[in-house]
């Protein structure tokens, strides 16, 4: 399967569907527990970038965003790839093309919060080179949470 990955603007009712998915898994992985769902809205403030993985239909496969932290860091947020192309590579190379982008935009380091249970998701971070840290910006240790880093080399010139 071919899929193109563009940045586009969160306002997209695929968008909204693909959040209402990630809220979904985030229900039933942690009923109750501190849980922020995301909205289009939400991702639209200034230094977020949005990427969505589409196919040559158009149809939206999955979403993951970047925040950019303003210090040299970046955090990636709320990754979902729709169940029905779960392992066909799309969480993959969404979040390859992130880091390519996260390097071209020459941030040393991307950082992300993962929950325990999600422990496909954590497995994707780690092939993609992330590695475990403590708590960054305003998280704190929860016993829910996991906090992965991964450190970009330079682009060469």
């Amino acid at each position: 399967m071919q899929i193109i990955f563009a940045m586009e603007p969160p306002d997209q009712p695929a968008i909204a569907t693909l959040l209402a998915l990630s809220d979904a898994v985030a229900a039933r992985l942690y009923p109750g527990a501190f849980r922020q769902p995301l909205n289009p809205a939400t991702l639209s403030r200034p230094g977020i970038t949005l990427f969505v993985a589409r196919d040559t239909k158009g149809r939206a496969l999955g979403c993951a965003a970047l925040l950019d932290l303003g210090d040299g860091t970046a955090e990636l947020k709320r990754m979902i790839v729709d169940p029905d192309h779960a392992g066909q590579g799309v969480g993959r190379h969404l979040v390859a093309a992130i880091l390519q982008s996260a390097r071209q935009r020459a941030i040393r380091a991307v950082l992300l919060e993962v929950g325990i249970r999600n422990v496909e998701a954590r497995r994707l971070y780690e092939r993609a080179g992330f590695r475990n840290r403590g708590p960054f910006g305003r998280y704190e240790h929860t016993p829910i949470a996991t906090f992965m880093e991964c450190t970009l080399a330079p682009q060469p010139d």
